[in-house]
């Protein structure tokens, strides 16, 4: 009943908490393991919403793939396998061979550049910026990589959707 009293304070907060990762990326002090653990817990999330969430799981019906995401030096590996409406994560160690090729890999210039490309400044994740500024190369069939930024990007709106609806 008394919930708009704290929309001002939830807002503050979370500018604070964007600031503060804000510089810690300017600051380079994010390390590849911390970049890592942070794409897996992303992708976990998501794998759970798309097992409780039916409004979610439409989005990867006959939706067949498997999308790499890596650094450079391959220090951060984590294969993402869209298969039976479910979403697969495996850390990968960076000597470690493929079976099969990925339908589409995503490499990032430096661990810094996979936080941008996961926390964009501006709220909008956008693939094309990340390659302009040399950030990002993509390999393999494109149609997946587009289809991921959908769902993530669905996932974030219907995230932030909620969170309002709650405080009003």
């Amino acid at each position: 009943m008394i919930d708009w009293l704290l929309i001002p304070y939830y807002r503050i907060r979370r500018w604070l908490i964007k600031r503060g990762f804000i510089r810690a990326l300017e600051a380079e002090r994010i390390e590849a393991k911390f970049a890592e653990e942070f794409l897996e817990k992303l992708l976990n999330i998501m794998s759970l919403l798309f097992i409780i969430e039916p409004n979610f799981r439409k989005h990867i019906k006959d939706f067949f793939g498997t999308i790499e995401f890596r650094s450079k030096d391959y220090e951060i590996r984590v294969l993402a396998t869209f298969k039976d409406n479910k979403l697969k994560i495996r850390e990968l160690k960076p000597e470690e061979k493929l079976e099969d090729a990925p339908n589409a890999v995503i490499i990032f210039k430096n661990p810094i550049a996979l936080m941008n490309f996961l926390l964009p400044k501006g709220g909008r994740r956008d693939i094309l910026r990340s390659i302009l500024n040399n950030e990002v190369v993509l390999q393999g069939n494109l149609n997946y990589i587009y289809r991921f930024s959908f769902i993530a990007n669905h996932l974030q709106l219907a995230l932030m959707k909620r969170s309002r609806l709650t405080f009003e």
